[in-house]
Parts: structure tokens; sequence; C-alpha cells
């Protein structure tokens, strides 16, 4: 436990990880927000600037092994309280992202009509549909699912090389175009579509959690065998 604490403590002593998304996604809101008063639409104005904060997840956990992981390696931590004490750190720090979110949905939508200008800019249809815990869930869903799956590509990097990771991204790219080419040649995009049309934000992150699950646990058995 003190080891997965230390590696806590290194990824906690770089404090960009916590503000750093915060401050993009605040000028992506002001930029919305000057739009919104510019223009005063009456529908109201729909803005994705808020997955700027899920973007930056799927970044952190690209970068994260890289600038980490030899640092750790040297204060001999064993790799498996480094995957531990990392995905520690990440889900303490969805958490208290998913909660901030809510907050500022609540602000938005319930406090100040959309920020006096009807923007919905935390607050979307569908994505932030349900209960309190089924919108905390939705968020926390999609901030580890991205981590994780940029961690997860970035310890094939680790693992097998600059030629492994070429390697990994022409046989992903080859399996995603054979599925499309299924997918289209029988007609599948329209039942596929259907399917997520019939499922909420809430029950489509349960299956997305199963998918994290999965990208972590390769993660970890790649790291297990990885050099420095």
């Amino acid at each position: 436990m003190n080891r997965v604490t230390g590696v806590m403590k290194i990824h906690m002593r770089d404090k960009t990880m916590l503000y750093l998304p915060w401050v993009i996604m605040s000028f992506s809101f002001i930029v919305n927000l000057v739009i919104g008063l510019l223009v005063q639409e009456g529908e109201g104005i729909y803005t994705g600037g808020v997955a700027s904060i899920y973007v930056y997840m799927l970044v952190a956990g690209l970068v994260m092994l890289p600038q980490t992981f030899p640092f750790a390696l040297g204060l001999s931590v064993r790799r498996k309280d480094y995957f531990w004490g990392t995905t520690a750190v990440i889900a303490l720090a969805s958490v208290a992202f998913s909660f901030a979110l809510f907050l500022l949905s609540v602000v938005e939508s319930s406090w100040t009509d959309g920020w006096g200008v009807d923007l919905h800019f935390f607050k979307l249809p569908y994505l932030n549909d349900g209960t309190f815990f089924e919108q905390l869930w939705i968020d926390f869903s999609l901030l580890v699912n991205l981590f994780f799956l940029g961690f997860a590509i970035s310890s094939v990097h680790r693992r097998f090389g600059k030629n492994g990771m070429w390697l990994f991204t022409i046989i992903a790219f080859v399996a995603l175009s054979v599925v499309s080419f299924f997918c289209t040649y029988y007609e599948w995009w329209g039942d596929i579509f259907l399917w997520l049309a019939a499922h909420t934000a809430f029950q489509l992150s349960l299956w997305m959690f199963v998918l994290t699950i999965i990208y972590a646990l390769a993660a970890y058995f790649l790291l297990r065998r990885s050099t420095v």
C-alpha cells in the first residue's frame, strides 16, 4: 500500500492534470458564451465544448506513462504498484471531475437559465439525462474509459517499441476497415443505430465500462512485461 501511495504522490506532484483540463474548457466556455451574447438565438445554443475535458483524459492516458513510468521504476516501484497507483489517481480525479461537471450543469440549467443567453454547455440533452447517480456515472465512465484507452495504447508502445506500435496501428486500422465493410455490405448500420437509440446514455455507459476494464487489463499485462 505504501508503494501504491508513493505512485499516487508522484502523479500528484504535477498539478497540471488537475487544472489544465479546466483551463482549456474554460476558454471554450468563454468563447461560446461570447458567441451566445452576440447571436442571441431564441432556440438556444447547443455546443460540444465540454468534450475538451474528455479529450484531455485521452491525451493524459497517452502521455502519463512515458512521463512517470521510468521515474517510478527508478525508485524501485513495482510495475503492478505503478498500475494500481495510477488507477487510484485517475479514479479519484474522475470522481472529482464528475461532481464538478454535475454541479456546473445544475448551475447552468436551474440557476442561471443557460448563463443568461440560453447556452447549453454543461447540460446537454440525452448525455445529461437521468438521476443524480446516473449523470455522475456517465461522466465518470467516459473519463476513465478515454484515459485507459490512451493508457493501453501507450502501454503497447512501452512494451513493443516503435515497430510494435506501427504494427498495432496497422492491425487496428485493418480490423476497423473489415468491420466497417461488413456493416456496410450486410446493411447492419441501421440496426446498430437503432440499438444505440433504444438505450439511454446511462445504459450505454455501463457497456462502455466493460471496454474500460478490457483496456485496463491490457495495460496491466503489457506493463508487467515492459522494459524501462
